[in-house]
């Protein structure tokens, strides 16, 4: 099989239905995947920015979901171990269970933190270094809907909750790279609006209008992270430190870690080591064929 063949079905295995419509959203963005892995891995230097943390304000206790800053943390790990720059980014609400993910799997990674009060001041002074990177990657970070205010897949507005992270986003003019799964997401504007309309409950209503340059649709969003740290690796096959990055084993890890330090299960809203209602058996399945994929396709 041919690197872009094995890269085709990552893409595919990470958008495995869990009953949300990923396989329905993934399909306008098929390609996606090794467009963004191409970026990425033949980039001289990248600097790049994850934002991620998706606030559940619903939860017991409230806290940041276990979907996304996994997998954020990922990538970071992935775009260091080849060479380049890069940090992650979030808001106050989100910054106790990135900031320990961080702690537990890449020690010494830059955590830029967001305020809800004094956000415009803390942005002006941030925008000039996002302006200059060639990468901004957002995993499981909820954007604007059309009336322009965050909404969960509950339609609820979070707004108080969240920070205009958007707006760095689409600062400059790096190659912006979105992972989502259930259409709320930044980088989902590049979906035609009445498929996530179809597809989504409420999704007019909560649909993202951010959209990206390339964009990775999963069934969770960590499952699409992980595609892409294995779609690195077949381009990047002179780097094969990345292989432990692919292993359940180090997922398992660092979401044992994010849940200690208070992540929530998204579709629980409760800590538990699950993400998005599925427990580890279910959703490390998915990983462990993305892991096997790498390794035959090398």
């Amino acid at each position: 099989m041919r690197i872009e063949e094995t890269i085709a079905e990552l893409e595919r295995v990470a958008a495995r239905e869990v009953g949300r419509g990923s396989e329905a959203l993934a399909a306008p963005a098929a390609g996606g995947l090794l467009t963004a892995a191409r970026s990425l891995a033949t980039s001289a230097a990248p600097d790049a920015a994850v934002f991620t943390g998706f606030f559940i304000p619903g939860a017991e206790p409230p806290a940041a979901e276990t979907d996304g800053p996994l997998g954020a943390v990922q990538i970071a790990a992935a775009l260091r171990l080849l060479g380049g720059r890069c940090r992650l980014v979030t808001d106050e609400p989100c910054a106790p269970v990135v900031e320990a993910a961080v702690v537990a799997a890449a020690p010494g990674l830059p955590v830029d933190v967001a305020p809800l009060r004094g956000y415009d001041d803390w942005a002006a002074d941030a925008l000039p270094r996002y302006a200059r990177m060639t990468h901004l990657i957002a995993c499981e970070r909820v954007g604007p809907s059309v009336d322009g205010r965050p909404r969960n897949m509950r339609g609820e507005d979070i707004g108080a909750h969240t920070a205009p992270l958007d707006r760095l986003y689409t600062a400059g003019s790096a190659f912006r790279i979105g992972i989502g799964d259930g259409g709320n997401e930044l980088g989902m504007g590049l979906l035609p609006a009445d498929l996530i309309g179809r597809v989504v409950a409420s999704g007019e209503r909560i649909r993202c209008v951010v959209g990206a340059d390339a964009l990775l649709v999963g069934g969770t969003s960590n499952w699409a992270a992980a595609a892409l740290v294995g779609a690195l690796l077949l381009l990047r096959p002179e780097v094969p430190e990345l292989r432990t990055l692919l292993e359940p084993s180090w997922s398992s890890d660092l979401l044992s870690a994010m849940v200690r330090a208070g992540a929530v299960d998204g579709v629980r809203r409760r800590p538990t080591l699950s993400v998005d209602g599925l427990d580890w058996q279910a959703y490390a399945a998915p990983l462990t064929e993305i892991a096997e994929l790498v390794r035959a396709g090398r």
